[in-house]
């Protein structure tokens, strides 16, 4: 991989509750930017961030799994964390060293216990986020009209990229937000 100057290197979190999607999601970012010739899946056992064998066995994230991609002339450093209470403290000590959050929510589920401390991890390190609703198709499957996650992301006190639960903006740490990420 090339040399990058520090300013166009973004270190991205992908944080959420366990089996939320947030490896397959870095595993369609990789492939959508070239890093990798084919999309990966947990299901298969053959994703980038998951390659210890009890997380190929168990299909959860264990520890966080880091994966780089190029887009736009600038490396992305996605960091897979685990979204299981037991192991949130490595998803709290990845989330240090980010840039931006990507909060991944299961679109059946909605938003879940581990959903909102990694929201809490993010107003904590003043972090600038985006929420993915992930499971879209199977929430249309499941039940009519807007999926659970939907609904709550856009209720008052839910959770919303741009605002804490305060409806003030969140500030980021001397970037100007996801537009500086991944500009689509």
């Amino acid at each position: 991989m090339k040399a990058y100057e520090t300013n166009d290197i973004r270190n991205v979190a992908l944080a959420g509750h366990g089996h939320s999607g947030k490896t397959s999601l870095a595993a369609g970012l990789l492939f959508t930017s070239g890093a990798t010739g084919r999309l990966l899946r947990v299901d298969e056992g053959n994703t980038v961030t998951d390659f210890d064998d009890d997380e190929i066995q168990r299909k959860i994230t264990i520890s966080t799994g880091i994966a780089a991609a190029e887009w736009a002339k600038k490396k992305i450093n996605l960091l897979d964390t685990p979204g299981f209470n037991i192991f949130i403290n490595d998803t709290k000590a990845s989330m240090i060293a980010a840039d931006a959050a990507l909060i991944v929510v299961d679109g059946v589920a909605g938003v879940e216990v581990q959903t909102e401390k990694v929201w809490s991890f993010a107003d904590e390190f003043k972090l600038p986020r985006a929420i993915v609703i992930n499971k879209l198709d199977v929430s249309v499957r499941v039940s009519s009209g807007r999926s659970k996650a939907c609904r709550r992301c856009s209720e008052d006190g839910g959770a919303d990229p741009s605002a804490d639960r305060r409806g003030k903006r969140v500030q980021g740490r001397g970037r100007s937000g996801a537009d500086e990420i991944v500009p689509l």
